[in-house]
């Protein structure tokens, strides 16, 4: 069995069918878009990481009422990249993975300074690229004069 279908088949059991959202035609440059909460995040990424797959990136989003983190993950299969969203205050805090990718360290604590996101457990949670005093994260959009602030549900419908 394809590592993606295994990963599928795995992450349906753990969170559910309507968790993820296929896109047969890669339209959006995944193939499967996983949605979980931040207490689910360490189980779906210790099941991608036992299929197979590696963490390509980590970004934030901010909207008004809520910021998302998107981790894409890959594995050397045809059409395999999958989305995983979740969702946290623009003050909460989201378990770190560094246990589980290692190249989710760097990551991290980049989503950390630009957007502010605290990961709960990460083992050197400090500022790579703005001074140590820095009070500010530049990628929120309550940072300098932004016109087009919206709730998710306006982006996402």
């Amino acid at each position: 069995m394809a590592a993606k279908d295994e990963a599928v088949r795995r992450l349906q059991e753990l969170l559910g069918e309507k968790a993820l959202t296929a896109d047969p035609d890669f339209r959006t440059g995944v193939s499967w878009t996983v949605s979980c909460s931040t207490e689910s995040l360490v189980p779906v990424m210790k099941v991608l990481n036992e299929c197979g797959f590696y963490l390509e990136s980590l970004t934030g989003l901010d909207f008004q009422d809520t910021l998302e983190l998107v981790y894409h993950v890959n594995t050397y299969e045809p059409r395999a990249r999958m989305a995983v969203r979740v969702l946290c205050p623009h003050d909460g805090e989201v378990p770190t993975v560094t246990g589980i990718f290692d190249s989710a360290l760097w990551q991290e604590r980049e989503a950390w300074e630009f957007f502010g996101v605290r990961f709960r457990g990460h083992p050197d949670l400090r500022r790579l690229l703005l001074p140590e005093d820095a009070n500010f994260y530049p990628l929120r959009k309550d940072f300098g004069t932004v016109h087009a602030y919206r709730k998710r549900e306006e982006v996402y419908g």
